[in-house]
Parts: C-alpha cells; sequence; structure tokens
C-alpha cells in the first residue's frame, strides 16, 4: 500500500482552519526549486536570475537542509504562522528560538545521525537506508557550538537569502497569493471549508476526520487547532509542515502561480487600436502590477509607465488598487475583452 499522511480533523476542527502566507515557506519552497528546477518550469527567469545573486558560500547550512533529495526537510525552518502574513523578523526569531532538543530531533528524521528519534509525538516509519548522511556545513556548526547555534545560523542565512531572492519579488508575489486565498475563502464562506479541501488541489482528500495525502513514508498527525492552508508559487504538488503539538500546514500549488515571472505579454495586432507601448503594458497585467514592476519589465522610464497608465485609466482600460503604500494597476473588463477581440481579429 502507498504510504499516507493522515490528519486528524474533524468537521468542528476543519471549521477552525485558516489560510495564511509564509515568507520563510515560499522560500525555502523556492530553494528547492534552485536544485530541481524541473518542478517550477514557469519559474526558470527566477531560476537564472536568482543563481546570478546567490552566493551559495554564504547559506551552507540552509541550502543543505532544503537540497538533499529525501522526502522530509527539518521543519523547524518554517515556524508555522500565528496570523495571515507575520513579519519575516517574527519568521526568524521563532526560527531562532527553536528548542535545541527539537533542532537535533528534526535533524536525525532528516539524515543519517545516531539511532532514529525516540519519543516524538507523531508516529512515523523511518527508512534509515534512504537518508543521506548529516552534511559537513551542519555537523560542523553542531560539533563547534551546538543546536541552538545552528538554529541561529540557519535564521541568518534564510535572512541574507531573502533579500538576494525573494524581496523585490514579494510585493507582486503577495498579491496572486492573497488573491487566491480571497476566491477560496470567498467559496468556503457560501459552501464550508470542506468544499475547498478537493478545490485547493486533487491529492489532498477529506474523508470527514482526517485529511488525508500520499508521501513517501506513513505520517499521522493531530491537528488540534485545525489545520492552516498556505497558497505557494512554487510547490507542484501539497507540500506539510509541523509545528509544536498539534500545529500543521499544507501549502498548495497557487492560481495564477506561472504568471509572476512570466515574459512580458505580446497581443499580436494590437499595434493600430492600443499603440505598441500600451498593448504590451495593458497585456502584461494578467496580475496587478505596480509602476516601477511594469518599468523594470518593459525596460521603460517609470514616468513613460505612468503616462501610458494614466491614459488607459482614462480610457477604463485600467484601475487603481491601492496596496499598503504600493499602488497596483489591473486590466478592467472592458480591457480584457478588448485584447480577446484583437488577438481573435489576428489570427484570421
Amino acid at each position: 500500500m502507498p504510504a499516507v499522511l493522515s490528519v486528524h480533523v474533524d468537521a468542528e476542527r476543519l471549521s477552525r482552519s485558516r489560510f495564511a502566507l509564509s515568507r520563510l515557506a515560499e522560500l525555502t519552497n523556492g530553494l528547492e526549486v534552485l536544485t530541481h528546477p524541473g518542478r517550477a518550469p514557469f519559474a526558470r527567469r527566477w531560476i537564472d536570475q536568482t543563481r546570478r545573486r546567490l552566493d551559495r558560500t554564504k547559506i551552507g547550512a540552509l541550502y543543505d537542509l532544503v537540497g538533499h533529495d529525501y522526502w522530509y526537510v527539518p521543519d523547524f525552518i518554517v515556524p508555522i504562522p500565528a496570523e495571515y502574513e507575520p513579519s519575516l523578523d517574527d519568521e526568524l526569531a521563532a526560527i531562532a528560538a527553536t528548542p535545541p532538543d527539537v533542532v537535533r530531533s528534526q535533524l536525525r528524521r532528516a539524515f543519517r545521525i545516531g539511532e532514529p528519534p525516540t519519543g516524538d509525538t507523531e508516529p512515523t516509519r523511518i527508512r534509515p537506508d534512504r537518508r543521506a548522511p548529516l552534511p559537513a556545513e551542519i555537523a560542523r556548526v553542531l560539533a563547534d557550538d551546538g543546536a541552538a547555534a545552528l538554529a541561529e545560523t540557519v535564521a541568518d542565512q534564510l535572512r541574507y537569502c531573502w533579500h538576494e531572492a525573494l524581496a523585490d519579488s514579494w510585493p507582486q508575489m503577495r498579491c496572486v497569493l492573497d488573491d487566491d486565498v480571497r476566491q477560496r475563502a470567498m467559496r468556503a464562506s457560501r459552501e464550508g471549508f470542506a468544499a475547498i479541501v478537493r478545490d485547493v488541489d486533487p491529492r489532498l482528500d477529506w474523508t470527514g476526520t482526517q485529511l488525508t495525502l500520499q508521501i513517501a513514508q506513513d505520517v499521522a498527525l493531530d491537528a488540534e487547532p485545525g489545520v492552516v492552508l498556505t497558497p505557494s508559487l512554487f510547490l507542484p504538488r501539497p507540500a506539510v509542515w509541523v509545528g509544536g503539538p498539534g500545529q500543521v500546514m499544507v501549502g498548495y500549488p497557487a492560481r495564477g502561480r506561472g504568471q509572476v515571472w512570466s515574459e512580458p505579454t505580446r497581443v499580436p495586432g494590437s499595434t493600430d487600436v492600443l499603440g505598441a507601448r500600451r498593448a504590451a503594458l495593458l497585456g502584461d497585467l494578467d496580475v496587478p502590477r505596480t509602476t516601477t514592476e511594469l518599468a523594470a519589465r518593459h525596460l521603460l522610464s517609470p514616468a513613460t509607465v505612468s503616462y501610458h497608465l494614466g491614459r488607459m485609466r482614462a480610457a477604463g482600460l485600467v484601475a487603481r488598487r491601492p496596496d499598503g503604500h504600493a499602488v497596483r494597476y489591473e486590466r478592467t473588463d472592458q480591457a480584457s475583452a478588448l485584447l480577446a477581440v484583437i488577438v481573435t481579429g489576428s489570427d484570421r
């Protein structure tokens, strides 16, 4: 029989489940994609850019934790969010404060060091022959300074990695993730939380008392406060993180996840109707973007982009959406209909 992750979550607990966004979940998902680019072919631009910017020598321990091929990655590097979107500082502080015995227990589950852990809160069938030996960089930090120092080291490396790999993209990423959560939350409000479980991903199943997912090992968990659901732009399939007792977070592939790093869209046959620049900008608003993002993607000055957006807004083709201190622009239904007519006409 295939191995299964089963999470005890009855209808009452499912009703207490919630959505959350985690910068560190997305960052570690992205790091896994760097080592396995075939998992996210739509993120090829991000992969190529990040490989050029990231200094591997500065993230040795972190890369060893997320880059190995075993099914389990230590959970302490992704704290379960206590709110919808915790700050980066709060997430990193939670990692640095991980108790040493938790760090050691999770390392034993991921790597071949000593005997399998005992006294775990969840039963797990471990196959030691599939685990790699403890990487040298992690072993060095443990030997020199201990498990607490390893947690602090990983937190420092995650901070560096965040600023090099995802900080610039996060506002745009968050916009897509928020839209995914908004759509699913609206359905949950109409039909109940159980109605969206299979909609999140067909590989997830809810029996009425258990949430199940096929994985590489049998794992049974008890989600006392309910399950945290988090969308991801990198995940090719659902993933699970376990925090303290009863804390379970399930990540799933987000809608529109290929749009963030896509090449700017070229709209064929649009020059006579809109003009080449406005057509290109409008075609790139399949997700809301700021003036700065559009300028960088189209190699234009922000002033030029702002001028064209202003003219298209006056024509009813784009709308403004406040997003904290930023303003994002998105296509209107009128613009989408116009683009559809243009594309259809160019195909004839």
